[in-house]
């Protein structure tokens, strides 16, 4: 019966303790927080003796509330690393007026990752840092400041070690892995050019640490040459070895460089020769680029040109808004072009989406849409649609279907393959199997719809490569939209 009565007696008192262990545990809690968020300040090196009190006392509250201790005791921790907290940041607040030179290079070196690239350096470095950081903490300032000057020469040090490995240390990287491979010995000049580069990078970082595009740009240029040298003596030493075992060792690796170049040049629908080198065909191509790229920027030009018209009627309409207020003739006429406008953008776009590269292309010229059939197949000389084009006719039905109003003009294009009159008939009855289609299968209007041929009288592209044939054997689809929104 006594231990019954004793049981329930210690059940009691531990009930009544309850709220105030757990308001121990939670001041406790609170301080570490606290002391976390003064880490996260910097209180732990610009006032390190102060703040490892205040950790001490964290460690001792959060310990002596999970052993059950008195709450008084607790919250004499507590007050004791909320003390120590408070003269940390007075000394952090005294570090940051007095040495803050010294505290914004070692913030500069770490930003530089100097931990990671000069590790020794830094640790010397940080090492000084601190001292000064002590010695202001116990008053004396002109040993901290003494010690915060060797400390701000480490640490500049360390910093631009830290700035050089990590611009530099993957081109030097590479570099050493080419040199252990012996790559000068097939490639010296392009490994010369790569431990060049390096060198002016590491000259232009030592010359200005903080302007560092140039050093970069040096760098990536580094590592592609140390890339490029690995990739030239490791293809020289295979076709010398080759060399030894079949005497077409050479040829095949000229071969293999000129294939991919024709590759491009068939695409380009260019017929480009190799039998005197490749500088002709290089000139030919580049050619090519340069005029494709003149015609980008034309479009672009255009685009612009369409958004300004458009913007421009946005303008205007909020002109008459604001002029005349409310609802008016003129102000629904301009909404109408706007809105007219933004639904043949979005349609056009709907188009282009909807055909590959190899179906179609699809351009807007002056009042006309045109979709430029390029996947439609016919039989050779022949006028019937093949059925492996039913999935494109598809796609040209739900294109039309955006302009319901529009009339459609469908001109047939050959190549230069054969007699100028058969060319021309063949092109006129293509177009008209075309218009036939649309309208027997998918029901257009015949009267909005009309077809010419113009046999090969129109190319858009040359007929001296099989790749430009190609594309000059196609079906036009010519929808005026002029009026339709």
């Amino acid at each position: 019966m006594v231990q019954v009565f004793a049981l329930i007696v210690v059940a009691f008192l531990s009930l009544a303790g309850a709220p105030a262990l757990a308001a121990g545990n939670s001041d406790a809690a609170a301080l570490a927080a606290a002391v976390e968020q003064a880490r996260t300040e910097q209180l732990d090196v610009l006032a390190p003796r102060a703040f490892a009190a205040a950790v001490q006392a964290s460690q001792n509250a959060t310990r002596e509330a999970e052993r059950g201790r008195s709450p008084e005791r607790v919250a004499t921790r507590v007050q004791e690393g909320q003390a120590a907290l408070e003269k940390a940041r007075t000394v952090a607040d005294s570090a940051r007026q007095s040495l803050a030179g010294v505290i914004k290079t070692r913030q500069d070196a770490l930003v530089a990752t100097a931990p990671k690239f000069a590790p020794e350096q830094w640790q010397k470095a940080n090492d000084r840092f601190l001292q000064a950081m002590r010695e202001n903490e116990s008053g004396d300032l002109p040993n901290a400041q003494k010690r915060a000057a060797e400390a701000e020469v480490l640490l500049r040090e360390a910093e631009l070690i830290g700035i050089k490995g990590g611009i530099l240390n993957e081109a030097r990287n590479l570099i050493a892995q080419a040199d252990e491979a012996k790559v000068a010995r097939y490639a010296p000049r392009t490994l010369e050019s790569a431990k060049r580069h390096l060198a002016q990078a590491e000259q232009e970082i030592q010359r200005n640490r903080y302007d560092v595009a140039l050093p970069r740009k040096l760098a990536a240029q580094a590592r592609y040459d140390a890339r490029h040298a690995t990739y030239l003596a490791q293809t020289i030493q295979r076709v010398l070895q080759q060399e030894k075992d079949d005497q077409a060792g050479v040829e095949a690796l000229i071969l293999s460089w000129e294939e991919p170049l024709q590759r491009i040049a068939s695409d380009m629908e260019l017929d480009v020769r190799f039998d005197e080198g490749h500088q002709g065909a290089m000139k030919e191509l580049g050619e090519y680029a340069q005029q494709q790229a003149q015609e980008v920027r034309r479009l672009k030009l255009e685009v612009q040109d369409r958004d300004e018209q458009l913007a421009s009627l946005n303008n205007q309409l909020k002109r008459i808004e604001s002029r005349l207020g409310g609802e008016s003739q003129e102000r629904i006429a301009l909404q109408r072009q706007v809105d007219a406008q933004a639904r043949l953008r979005a349609n056009i776009a709907a188009i282009e989406a909807s055909f590959t590269a190899d179906e179609a292309r699809v351009y807007r010229q002056g009042g006309d849409v045109i979709v430029s059939l390029l996947g439609i197949n016919f039989p050779s000389g022949r006028s019937t649609i093949d059925g492996s084009s039913a999935v494109l006719m598809q796609k040209v039905q739900k294109a039309l279907a955006l302009f319901p109003d529009a009339s459609v003009v469908i001109e047939g294009h050959t190549d230069a393959n054969g007699s100028d009159s058969a060319n021309l008939l063949l092109s006129q009855d293509r177009a008209d199997a075309v218009k036939q289609y649309l309208v027997t299968q998918f029901g257009a209007n015949a009267e909005k719809v009309s077809s010419i041929g113009y046999g090969e009288a129109r190319p858009v592209a040359t007929n001296e490569t099989a790749a430009g044939r190609a594309r000059n054997r196609r079906i036009d689809l010519v929808i005026n939209v002029q009026g339709t929104g």
